[in-house]
Order: structure tokens, then C-alpha cells, then sequence
């Protein structure tokens, strides 16, 4: 088609006459060498911009097709074509092409229909700025897709509103448990959203090192204040110990919350109820000089390493021990495997005649 017949097509402004035009302009920048390519380009895209409206569905469609991965395309028709209110005209663009930048791409992307943004939300190797206009246009679903997509990169402002947006949906909150650069603030804010379940399987998978930090530290503020309210109101202490056994209170928690006060007959009461042995047997065995009994206890009611120093800690202001005792009192509780704690565990029981099935026997 010469240059004669295009300026026939572009004066007639029929669709049909159009679609011929884009057609032709199509095709002669697909054909352009690369020593000619931009200029035809420019002409290419100022052209069919002008007469895009007037374009079925169908020509738009096949144009989208063939030009979204051509280099040198022209980008302003690109975005046009991405933000069509047609998703099979953006489709292409949206999922396949890679000259578009981000920047460009986030100002599609706040004008655009919902699926236009799911398309987006496959793409690899999202970046903060277009993020962050999901963050704030999607809707949860959406938001959801954006957050399974390891690739895409989230600002720490972003990680905030959507934090926000999460208050009170339980998937979008699960989503964000799974994101392993969820920032330390933005877990903090997320963890008073959580249910019991949701932190109880963050703490036992524990496959998010930032959001356990947050739960275990947000569980300490809410049992000190408990403790520091009710100063130590035998209700609360009960309300503790029982949180401890079901697990919606990390044991390391508790025991570090009564450690941390001296309060050796709680942190007893603990134990007992923790390996079903009756309290006046295991509440004095707390500050006993024989440490065995308390090591092989504490191992098997779940109390790690780091909580125990708060133990031997604990031990050595009451019995006055040296803290070259105390650090010693914690190597000694560091070596001691589960399976010989077991078989402590026995012997004692059936000298005692108390319980010989240990916990989660």
C-alpha cells in the first residue's frame, strides 16, 4: 500500500477504513529495518493513536498481538493497548511484553478494571512503584495474588497499608505471614489481626523468623502487663499457666515471665501441671541443690535452652549462687538430650510411684 492510499484511508475515518489504515501501518513497522525503525515508529504510533477509538475490538486485538514483544514499539500506543477497556486487548501487553517500565506500567495501573491488575500481578520482577498502586487499587483477592508472587518487591510503606487492609480478612492476613520480607514493623502491626490458630501455626511451622519475633514479643508485653495489673492475682498467674499448657502461650513466655519475678511456686505449678506430677512434689524441686530433677523437668515440658539461663538465673539470687554457678547450671541443662531426660523422667517416677508416661508420651 503506497503512501497515496494511507492518506485515502486516514481522510475517509470510517472504522473500517481505519482498520485498514492500522493494518497497513502494522505491517510496515514490522517490516521496518533497524536503521529505520524508529522513525517509522513514531509514525506508527501517532497515527494509530489518533484512530485507536474508532478501532473494532478485533483489529485492536490483533494489533496488540503482534506488536507487544517488538522492540522499538511505540510506548505510549503500548500503554494504550494495555489499559483498553477490552482485556483481550491488553492481555498480550500486559502479560508478555518487557519494554514497558514499571513506573509506566503503575500509571496503567491506577486507571485500569481489576482483571487488568491480576494480569499485572503474574508479571516477574514487580517493583515498589508499581506495587504499591496495587496495594492500594486492588481489591483483597488481588491483593492476595500480588503477595503470592515471590518476585514482586514491596516498599515498606506498601507492607503498611496493606497491613491496614488486612485487619479484618483472614486470607489477606495469611498471605502476608507467607511474605519472608515482611518488614519487622509492618509484622507488628499484622499480629494483633492474628487468631489464636494463625500464631499458634506461625510459631510451630516457624518459617517467618520476623513474624515469630513479633508474636513472642507482643505475648511477653501482654503477660508483663497482665502480671504488672493484676500483680500476680491468682486468677492471672491461672489464666498464664493455663495458656502455657495449651499452647496459646509460648512455654518459653511463661516460664521467662515467672523466672524474670522469682516466682518459684508459679513457675513450680508450671511444670507439675505440664508433666502431671502433683505440685508439692515438683514446686520444691524449683530451688532444690540437686539440679537433675529440674533439668530432665524443664527439658521435658518444653523449655528451650534460652529460657533456662532465666532459670539459673533465677535459682542463683535465691540460693546465692556465683554467676559462673548459674552459667555453668545452664551448660549442664544445654547438654542434656530429650532421651535422657526421658529416662530420668521414669526413674524417678517409679521410685516416687508417680506417673512414669512423660509428656506427649
Amino acid at each position: 500500500m503506497n503512501a497515496v492510499q494511507l492518506t485515502e484511508l486516514a481522510r475517509e475515518g470510517s472504522a473500517e477504513s481505519s482498520g485498514e489504515l492500522v493494518t497497513a501501518l502494522t505491517d510496515l513497522f514490522l517490516r521496518a529495518g533497524e536503521d529505520e525503525r524508529d522513525r517509522v515508529s513514531l509514525i506508527f504510533g501517532d497515527v494509530v493513536l489518533r484512530v485507536l477509538d474508532r478501532l473494532q475490538v478485533e483489529a485492536r486485538t490483533g494489533m496488540s498481538e503482534k506488536i507487544c514483544v517488538e522492540a522499538g514499539a511505540p510506548k505510549n500506543l503500548l500503554k494504550a493497548l494495555a489499559a483498553d477497556e477490552d482485556i483481550g486487548v491488553a492481555k498480550p501487553v500486559l502479560e508478555r511484553n518487557r519494554t514497558l517500565a514499571d513506573d509506566e506500567l503503575a500509571e496503567v495501573a491506577g486507571t485500569v478494571s481489576g482483571a487488568h491488575l491480576s494480569l499485572i500481578c503474574k508479571r516477574q520482577g514487580l517493583k515498589p512503584v508499581l506495587t504499591r498502586v496495587i496495594a492500594q487499587r486492588g481489591d483483597p483477592a488481588i491483593l492476595c495474588q500480588m503477595l503470592g508472587n515471590a518476585g514482586a518487591a514491596i516498599g515498606a510503606d506498601s507492607f503498611d497499608l496493606l497491613v491496614a487492609r488486612a485487619r479484618k480478612d483472614s486470607d489477606l492476613q495469611n498471605a502476608l505471614c507467607e511474605r519472608k520480607d515482611l518488614p519487622e514493623t509492618a509484622a507488628e502491626r499484622l499480629v494483633p489481626f492474628l487468631s489464636k490458630e494463625q500464631a499458634q501455626r506461625i510459631r510451630e511451622q516457624n518459617a517467618n523468623p520476623t513474624l515469630v519475633k513479633a508474636i513472642a514479643e507482643r505475648t511477653k508485653n501482654e503477660v508483663e502487663i497482665q502480671l504488672r495489673e493484676f500483680q500476680g492475682a491468682k486468677s492471672k498467674t491461672a489464666t498464664l499457666i493455663d495458656g502455657a499448657i495449651d499452647g496459646s502461650v509460648p512455654m518459653d513466655v511463661a516460664v521467662g515471665a515467672f523466672a524474670d519475678k522469682e516466682r518459684a511456686f508459679d513457675l513450680g505449678q508450671l511444670l507439675a501441671r505440664k508433666v502431671g506430677w502433683p505440685e508439692n512434689v515438683v514446686v520444691p524441686l524449683v530451688y532444690r541443690e540437686e539440679e537433675q530433677p529440674l533439668f530432665f523437668l524443664c527439658r521435658l515440658s518444653g523449655v528451650s535452652d534460652e529460657a533456662y539461663v532465666k532459670i539459673a538465673r533465677m535459682r542463683g539470687k535465691r540460693m546465692r549462687l556465683s554467676s559462673a554457678a548459674a552459667s555453668e547450671s545452664s551448660r549442664k541443662y544445654a547438654a542434656l538430650s530429650l532421651e535422657e531426660a526421658v529416662a530420668s523422667f521414669k526413674a524417678m517416677a517409679k521410685k516416687l510411684k508417680l506417673p512414669v508416661a512423660p509428656p506427649g508420651a
